[in-house]
């Protein structure tokens, strides 16, 4: 029947409909790849809804493939790009269909790559990681089969090419068969252009199919099973400026000012500036040492009860200081995270990192509360890297960079030299400084492509083990690099604190570690439905003599907590003017929660946006984490959506109003409390 109604309908219409029905059947194939190689990331989903998945998924790929055949179908019709008439014309649509499927395949090959490290499918964030194009290419080389992924798009375009040429091109020259009547003909024509127009609008609706319907569960990997790739791409693009609305801040301001303990009010000019006296104090001007550590999920470490144990010197520091078990970035990947911290605001710049984005590259940062203190940065490959040289020594005054050619050992890969080289470097520079310091080292190598220097000399005693692979995957290592990887990071922070602990600035030193990201499992736990283990990370705070050993804190934590909290443990008075407050402060525990950028957390709850619209309410911790106790808790869930909204328009507003000259002239009570 259908073949029947295929031959009468005009030779234009045939050709595309052949095309579009091989691009769809290759998204389809490509779907059910997708399933196949990440479905053991989420294996507790029902199969109600993997279907549904795959259902909606199954639209999107028809949607793409009808739009890829929609410009031959348009203006085919015209008499100069009329295959029909012109032999050139033909070439020219056969050459944009063959190479519109191989940009396509590539957008896929790409996906695949990303949703395998961030599991996320590909979006306007790849960006994030285009620039510097010489580190990004080398990466990519580095971590990904590229020869092998080059072959493959050309034998794809070979025979994308080839059954283009046997079987749709000759549809332009075959006869339709025969209808009665040119009425008839030209209804049929037209029902089929309708349903063809209606496979790009979705669904029979007033609105048509968008990626947001992808988001009806709660499980995040059901969600990626909906998307299409490359129309995923085209949305957030179009998505990637939100201004802020000042009333709306405003409106807020008194609620969210409580919140950050502000004491002087000003709603006129929505400031959150407060002068902060820590209540510690000490004879001694300690130093303060942030180390980033660098993709490091929570569920992977031995301090929570991970069996590959794979970190057992970050487990003993740990046990000698404290540890917050509950602790949050609003987002990943790493250049938001080294901004959120600096600053205090959540990176909500759309589209690409805040540090990025030379309208709100300008900012205040709590660092330069540490007066009289040297400051350094260490970093293994280049500060070029998503603008954080600029958003670092813009900000934060008198800092030395310590980056590529700073230091003697060869590059590990494509982010620099290796982490152990970077830490041997920073005990150097730090073991000869006559005065206090500040100092940020961040690490790189737990992250792709997992280089570990080939010198036996450059790894310090280090040597990669063999572990079975099953065992790996279920304990959330996607590999044996991954594994070896953290491995060789534990090493050489173990061997930092090795050197430091023979230093006489060790005991005078605050030491900060935090987890930029995490990311996501490979095995079933409760986090990873609800899409939180890409955000939770370890924070661990060694203070000798000033904080003691042991302690674990499980309610919520912050990134944009850590410098109030690192200068309250320094002892150092602070002009606070954003979101982040000392975790050490005494608040009531419903006072305590971490801001996401889809959501927030509290001592009990997740409350989670969806991008569908509308929220949903998670108790995070219970045996049930992926109900949704929306309708069961109205007033617990009208109190976090009102404190999430809040806190979200008041970071969008922040991120243009916190430069530095803007709090001209609230310096001097923190001057005049550093001299009593």
């Amino acid at each position: 029947m259908l073949h029947q109604v295929f031959r009468r309908l005009p030779r234009l219409l045939r050709f595309v409909l052949a095309a579009c029905a091989f691009n769809l059947l290759l998204f389809l194939a490509l779907r059910l790849a997708f399933w196949s190689a990440f479905r053991s990331t989420s294996p507790a989903v029902p199969l109600p809804d993997v279907l549904q998945g795959l259902y909606l998924g199954l639209k999107f790929d028809f949607r793409l493939a009808l739009l890829v055949g929609l410009p031959p179908l348009v203006l085919g019709g015209l008499p100069l790009l009329s295959p029909i008439r012109h032999v050139f014309a033909r070439r020219f649509w056969l050459g944009y269909l063959v190479a519109a499927q191989m940009v396509l395949l590539l957008l896929y090959f790409i996906d695949f790559g990303h949703y395998g490290f961030l599991h996320a499918r590909l979006n306007a964030g790849i960006l994030d990681h285009l620039w510097p194009p010489a580190i990004a290419l080398q990466i990519v080389w580095q971590s990904y089969p590229v020869i092998p992924g080059i072959g493959v798009l050309a034998l794809a375009g070979t025979a994308n090419w080839w059954a283009l040429r046997r079987f749709a091109l000759p549809e332009l020259d075959a006869a339709a068969t025969p209808t009665p009547g040119k009425w008839r003909l030209r209804a049929l024509a037209g029902a089929v252009l309708a349903a063809y127009f209606l496979g790009i609008w979705g669904k029979w609706s007033t609105f048509p199919l968008r990626w947001s319907d992808a988001y009806f569960s709660s499980d995040a990997f059901v969600a990626a099973l909906s998307i299409n790739p490359a129309l995923f791409l085209a949305d957030t693009l179009d998505n990637r400026s939100q201004p802020y609305d000042v009333e709306r801040v405003r409106a807020e301001y008194s609620f969210v000012a409580q919140r950050m303990e502000v004491t002087r009010l000003d709603r006129e000019n929505l400031s959150f500036a407060r002068t902060v006296v820590p209540r510690a104090s000490s004879s001694r001007t300690p130093n303060l040492v942030v180390i980033h550590l660098e993709s490091m999920a929570a569920f992977k470490l031995g301090m929570f009860g991970n069996r590959m144990q794979a970190t057992p010197r970050m487990d003993a520091i740990a046990r000698e200081g404290v540890l917050f078990t509950d602790f949050f970035v609003p987002a990943a990947p790493t250049a938001r995270a080294v901004f959120s911290w600096v600053t205090g605001i959540p990176d909500y710049n759309v589209g690409r990192s805040a540090s990025r984005n030379p309208l709100v590259i300008d900012q205040h940062t709590l660092v330069n509360a540490l007066s009289g203190y040297a400051r350094f940065y260490f970093l293994g490959g280049s500060a070029a890297w998503a603008n954080i040289r600029g958003l670092l020594a813009h900000n934060i005054r008198d800092l030395q960079i310590f980056e590529e050619g700073s230091y003697d050992q060869a590059r590990a890969d494509g982010w620099g030299v290796s982490d152990l080289g970077v830490f041997e470097k920073a005990h150097a520079v730090l073991s000869a400084q006559p005065g206090p310091f500040f100092a940020f080292i961040q690490t790189a190598g737990n992250h792709k492509p997992f280089g570990i220097p080939d010198s036996p000399a450059e790894r310090r005693g280090f040597e990669p083990v063999s572990e079975d692979e099953q065992l790996l995957r279920a304990n959330g290592f996607e590999s044996l690099a991954s594994y070896n990887s953290l491995r060789f990071f534990d090493h050489s922070l173990g061997h930092f604190f090795d050197l430091a602990r023979q230093a006489p600035w060790f005991r005078d030193t605050v030491f900060v570690l935090y987890g930029d990201h995490g990311n996501p499992a490979t095995h079933d736990i409760a986090f990873e439905r609800l899409g939180l283990t890409g955000v939770h990370s370890p924070l661990i705070v060694l203070a000798p003599g000033r904080l003691p050993a042991g302690r674990v804190i499980d309610t919520p934590a912050s990134l944009l907590d850590l410098l109030p909290t690192a200068l309250g443990i320094v002892g150092v008075p602070y002009l606070n003017t954003t979101l982040g407050r000392d975790l050490f402060a005494p608040r009531a525990a419903e006072e305590r929660f971490a801001l996401l950028a889809d959501g927030l957390l509290d001592v009990e709850f997740l409350l989670k946006e969806s991008p569908a619209g509308g929220y949903r309410l998670h108790r995070y911790r219970s045996p049930d984490p992926t109900r949704d106790l929306a309708r069961d808790e109205p007033e617990k869930l009208g109190q976090m959506k009102r404190l999430r909204e809040a806190l979200r328009d008041t970071a969008r507003y922040l991120l243009y109003h916190n430069a530095q000259r803007a709090h001209p002239g609230q310096v001097e009570p923190v001057r005049a409390a550093v001299a009593r």
